[in-house]
């Protein structure tokens, strides 16, 4: 067999409980060589948009041939399919709950298999645990060589999110606050390419949120030191408001889902 690669572990598990831990222990008895990095063991409990945010901007940093391993997994035990997805030369392995929407209209497509080999998970499998019992040896086995044939079939009826789209008009862009990190900065899902077209005006970026206006895109935090929000693009090249060493959560009153519509306006 292959050497052992590096296997990401994305859950809503916490540091607490022993979970992750025994999930690294299952995967390193079974692919001893095997490179773990945890993405984060923090998200938001049961809270799938997070995930697949987590790793959507965090993958492309990780090089071809990683799996990586996301449970946040609030169906466990119920009829969802544990399912394994091969991009571009990366394997995702998650719960059937949409967590992988952000692969499946890629192109090249991706390839999409329900893990199904019970020779390749643990021979009891409980209800609750899936993470240490289907998830973990699928991808200690996969690490090892085991082809992703082996692990199941090809299925196209997977479950998809409604993930946020961006509406671009003349009267500017129409967003959506995506994720509120430790620091309460608000990263929504506008890229830097999409503010080309307001930039070049050569006037003012005004972001408009529930009534409240955010003006002003900075190159570095420290550069916005008044009490008010600015904007930031951040590096995954997102627009992210902020508040300098403030949560910007907390001082708007903003959050996760909430839209938000950026013009251009004349500098006051």
């Amino acid at each position: 067999m292959k050497k052992a690669c590096i296997v990401t572990l994305t859950t809503d598990f916490g540091l607490q409980d022993p979970f992750v831990g025994i999930m690294k222990g299952v995967i390193y008895s079974i692919s001893p060589g095997a490179t773990l990095v945890d993405l984060s063991h923090e998200i938001e409990r049961h809270h799938v948009e997070e995930a697949l945010y987590t790793v959507q901007y965090a993958y492309p940093y990780f090089p071809q041939g990683t799996i990586h391993l996301i449970v946040v997994d609030p169906g466990v035990g119920t009829g969802r399919r544990p399912l394994l997805a091969e991009s571009e030369g990366s394997y995702f392995m998650a719960p059937d709950n949409g967590v992988l929407s952000f692969l499946f209209d890629r192109k090249p497509a991706c390839t999409v298999r329900a893990i199904t080999s019970q020779k390749h998970m643990r021979s009891e499998v409980s209800h609750t645990f899936h993470g240490r019992d289907i998830f973990a040896p699928a991808a200690a086995w996969l690490s090892r060589g085991v082809k992703p044939e082996q692990l199941g079939s090809v299925v196209t009826d997977y479950t998809r999110l409604n993930i946020p789209q961006l509406l671009m008009s003349e009267h500017g862009i129409r967003g959506e606050v995506i994720h509120v990190d430790r620091f309460g900065n608000l990263i929504t899902n506008v890229q830097q390419i999409h503010l080309e077209p307001l930039l070049e005006t050569g006037r003012a970026l005004i972001a408009e949120i529930k009534g409240t206006q955010i003006r002003g895109l900075y190159s570095a935090y420290a550069e916005n030191r008044s009490d008010r929000a600015g904007m930031i693009i951040n590096s995954f090249n997102l627009l992210e408001i902020f508040c300098y060493k403030e949560s910007a959560a907390e001082k708007t009153g903003l959050r996760r889902g909430d839209r938000l519509h950026l013009l251009s306006a004349p500098w006051s």
